[in-house]
């Protein structure tokens, strides 16, 4: 090869090595042809492709939590949404339980075998037991155990005062 020739292909590839070392634009759509170079030899475009799948990644499992999260709240509001309709369902019945017993000491205060003591002390527990299932249906407690544990208060009264009525009416 001549001196000539070697002269200027060392300059050409210094050139070329210069300019592709020189500040150059990593964005493709930006970078013009020596940027370009620089950036396929240096290694910026596959860096950025990098960043983009590792981005794209990130995403993807951002949303397969994100996913994971709402179905677990959907689950959950459906629990609720049961042991709500239960707990509605309940109180339903107890009330119907209380104007049952309402009906039922009206007609035990009618009977005259009835002990006017025992009805009585039974009429003011009745209104205590219907207040505390007002109280019950206008200010639910937060809890689920709270609400359970006062319903079964007032189904135990509900049960109490059935016996006393029965227990007043009978004949001596």
């Amino acid at each position: 090869m001549s001196p000539k020739l070697t002269k200027t292909v060392i300059l050409a590839a210094g050139l070329a090595v210069s300019l592709g070392a020189c500040a150059r634009e990593q964005d493709p759509a930006n970078a013009g042809y020596f940027s370009g170079i620089g950036n396929v030899v240096g290694g910026t475009y596959d860096r950025r492709v990098a960043e983009r799948e590792q981005d794209a990644q990130r995403a993807e499992q951002m949303a397969r939590e994100m996913q994971a999260r709402a179905s677990a709240a959907q689950a959950e509001a459906r629990a609720t949404g049961a042991s709500l309709t239960a707990a509605e369902a309940r109180n339903r019945a107890q009330k119907a339980e209380l104007a049952r017993l309402d009906i039922a000491l009206r007609e035990a205060s009618r009977n005259r075998n009835a002990r006017a003591e025992d009805l009585a002390a039974a009429r003011v527990r009745l209104d205590a037991a219907k207040r505390r299932q007002q109280q019950l249906e206008q200010h639910p407690p937060t809890s689920q155990s709270q609400r359970s544990a006062e319903q079964a208060a007032i189904d135990a009264e509900v049960k109490a005062l059935d016996d006393m009525i029965l227990h007043s009416t009978r004949a001596e």
